[in-house]
């Protein structure tokens, strides 16, 4: 066992050397170490099927705190490439060493220790016709253990561990990242390798990714070069290279000319269309050696945009990329100066070398993004397009075209998407518009209604003109968002009374089943239940109004269990209540297919609670009146929050009225029963703590009732709502 050390120290050295801001920097790093060794192994005549193996090691523990916690221990790459043998091994104990191929500087080791304390090889090779196997163990504080021994039959393979993390937590949480999104593990060694890849095809590379959790697999996967598609699109561009030319002297700066040397520098553009399974995002990336370096800032090609189930990547490759003068040493960027730059460095400078040649950050720019542009025309027309859709969404719903030229729209936004988009820019709009109407609405109504004498002979006239000027003030589309509304309210009174004939289009299939004598489990209530407040919700858009106008406005929950029921994100009922026992302490048996829950639960204000239950149309009412009172009465007894009011309403179709109780008074215009007043008692004291107020309503009355208010307004706005009688 021999025992080295370095004379010019890790630590030391990455004052030197800056630590690469992606955290995928030293597997990056590992795996292209690997592709080298499998070229290196190929172009000394071996005919043999590349092959590299990545994988994620990560710890699950219990901290100190007893919080579960996932930790990156280590990453192994192997490969079965040309292996550490001597002149590897040489360059590898070597700081900023340029003697190896494919221009590597040497420094890449260092980008693995800014990130991890140990580096360990493991590596069987062939040199001077003898199998030798490797054993290397480097750390962070300079100490280099190597074992070497002859390996006779063994394969040749090479396994480098990064060992040891000890990144800071945003590497840490990048790495969680890959763990708890695995394709997105795929994704990023995907685009980094995906030009690679496709150059290798002929060759057949394999890449295999795995990630263990505590030293089981936990995800597996391979990626090689059938996986990548021929690029869909390839362009060439040439990149002028540039010398100075003259400097001619004047009073406020030295105008300084430039001369093409030579035109002879060529980058090659591939764009690839890879499905989103595999590809993690859109993007262009500039590659060195074939693997990429920099992600191309291009504001066309948005990153998350679906194009139809694929992703784009363009990759950008060429010899200037490849020389090592011009890549960062965190290998995360390039080195190419601006014009200016260098004019100015000039201007600084008594002496200058006028032979020194220069490609420009500004020249790679400019060509770069005119032929990126070309490559994406088709894009453009898909943005043009997706613009004329926003346009005839927002005359659909009565928005100004105008507005969807405001909105930033994604090539896959759906139309709800742009909808809300527009929608939102509408309110933003409306809200400065409405202050202005607001006010002149205010001086207006201040200077006109003082001097109205409702007495008067004149008043009639003059509230109507009033009104008039004040009905010119609202915008048409407020108008217009209005008569929707109505006719939205209208609709629903329609379905409700084509679910009561049984004529909706989910109906008429039951019928169909049963009749053809098949099992069909009818949900009439349901049906209706969604029809006027979806289940499962709260807080929604609903359509109670056809009860009552004003529970539109009022904290709402929609077939939510006992114990789920909130007011204001707090819990209603005690915490640990046992609900069973609840139920049973108010007489409240409820069969055990069915959930223990009251339709609807609404809150208005403290100390008040509404209660709603719907029954199927064939469901006899008078069978459940006690149902919605006993949910009272748990929930005054068991809540967080004093409640002494409850309104309950029990709303069906089928009502046997002989068996409704003396209690209930009938409403001799309006076709409902109610209960004025019944109180509650305290399960413990016997004691009344709170009243309900009770109202039995068919569907059908309803109905009527949000017919008529809804026609109060519609005459008003001039749209005509045919009435249909409610079947009885």
């Amino acid at each position: 066992m021999m025992l080295h050390k370095q004379e010019i120290g890790i630590l030391d050295s990455f004052n030197i050397i800056k630590k690469s801001d992606h955290p995928l920097a030293p597997i990056k790093e590992a795996i292209t170490n690997s592709i080298d060794s499998i070229k290196e192994r190929r172009t000394s005549g071996v005919n043999f099927t590349g092959q590299i193996n990545v994988s994620l090691f990560f710890i699950a523990r219990k901290n100190t705190a007893n919080e579960s916690e996932l930790l990156l221990d280590k990453v192994e790459i192997t490969d079965n490439g040309n292996g550490f043998n001597s002149k590897s091994l040489y360059r590898f104990k070597q700081l900023a060493d340029r003697s190896k191929k494919f221009n590597n500087r040497g420094t890449g080791k260092i980008q693995i220790f800014h990130r991890f304390k140990e580096i360990l090889v493991d590596s069987v090779f062939v040199e001077n016709n003898e199998t030798q196997h490797l054993l290397l163990k480097y750390d962070i504080n300079d100490i280099l253990e190597e074992k070497r021994e002859n390996a006779n039959n063994c394969p040749v393979s090479t396994m480098v561990t990064l060992n040891r993390f000890y990144g800071d937590e945003t590497d840490l949480e990048y790495f969680r990242g890959l763990f708890n999104n695995t394709p997105l593990f795929k994704g990023e060694i995907l685009k980094r390798l995906v030009l690679y890849l496709f150059l290798e095809k002929n060759n057949g590379l394999i890449i295999n990714l795995r990630i263990y959790e505590n030293n089981k697999e936990y995800f597996s996967d391979i990626l090689s070069s059938d996986d990548i598609p021929e690029p869909d699109k390839v362009e060439t561009i040439k990149i002028d290279t540039f010398k100075l030319g003259d400097i001619k002297q004047g009073k406020k700066k030295d105008n300084i000319e430039w001369e093409i040397l030579n035109s002879n520098e060529e980058l090659i553009l591939r764009r690839f269309k890879l499905p989103i399974s595999m590809s993690a995002e859109n993007g262009v990336f500039l590659c060195s050696k074939d693997i990429l370096v920099e992600k191309y800032h291009f504001p066309i090609l948005r990153k998350n945009t679906n194009f139809n189930g694929f992703h784009y990547l363009t990759s950008v490759s060429g010899a200037i990329f490849d020389k090592e003068s011009n890549v960062k040493h965190t290998a995360d960027g390039f080195l190419f100066p601006t014009k200016k730059d260098v004019e100015k460095k000039i201007r600084q400078m008594d002496i200058f070398n006028p032979q020194d040649s220069y490609i420009f950050l500004d020249e790679i720019e400019d060509k770069l993004n005119k032929r990126l542009n070309y490559i994406y025309t088709d894009l453009q027309n898909l943005k043009e397009e997706k613009a004329q859709t926003a346009a005839e969404i927002a005359k659909l719903y009565g928005i100004n075209p105008d507005l969807s030229k405001t909105i930033a729209i994604g090539l896959n936004d759906s139309h709800e998407d742009i909808a809300k988009k527009l929608f939102e820019a509408q309110s933003k709009v409306f809200a400065v518009k409405n202050i202005e109407i607001q006010k002149t609405y205010d001086d207006l109504v201040s200077l006109e209604t003082v001097n109205f004498d409702p007495s008067s002979e004149e008043y009639e006239r003059k509230f109507q003109e009033t009104s008039l000027k004040l009905m010119d003030l609202i915008p048409q589309q407020n108008k217009d968002e209005l008569a929707r509304y109505i006719i939205r309210r209208d609709m629903v009174v329609r379905l409700l009374r084509l679910a009561l004939k049984n004529e909706l289009i989910k109906q008429k299939k039951w019928l169909k089943q049963k009749t053809s004598n098949e099992k069909v489990r009818e949900e009439q209530e349901g049906l209706i239940h969604d029809l006027i407040f979806k289940r499962k919700t709260k807080n929604v858009l609903n359509d109670l109004w056809i009860l009552n106008e004003e529970f539109i406005h009022f904290q709402g929950l929609s077939d939510l269990p006992l114990e789920e029921l909130e007011v204001n994100n707090e819990k209603l009922l005690k915490d640990g209540l046992d609900v069973q026992k609840a139920l049973d302490s108010v007489g409240l048996t409820i069969d055990s297919r069915l959930k223990k829950r009251p339709d609807i639960f609404l809150y208005p204000e403290e100390g008040k609670c509404i209660l709603i239950e719907f029954k199927a149309p064939k469901v006899d009412l008078t069978k459940h009146l006690d149902q919605v009172s006993k949910y009272a009465k748990l929930i005054a007894n068991y809540s967080n929050r004093k409640i002494t009011q409850f309104y309950g309403f029990l709303i069906g179709e089928n009502i046997n009225k002989i068996e409704i109780p003396g209690r209930y008074i009938k409403s001799h215009y309006n076709g409902y029963w109610f209960y004025p007043n019944e109180p509650i008692l305290s399960i413990e004291t016997d004691v009344p703590i709170a009243n309900i107020y009770q109202e039995i309503v068919p569907f059908s009355t309803m109905a009527d009732r949000a017919y008529s208010r809804n026609k109060s307004f519609s005459d008003k706005l001039g749209i005509t709502l045919e009435n249909e009688n409610t079947p009885r």
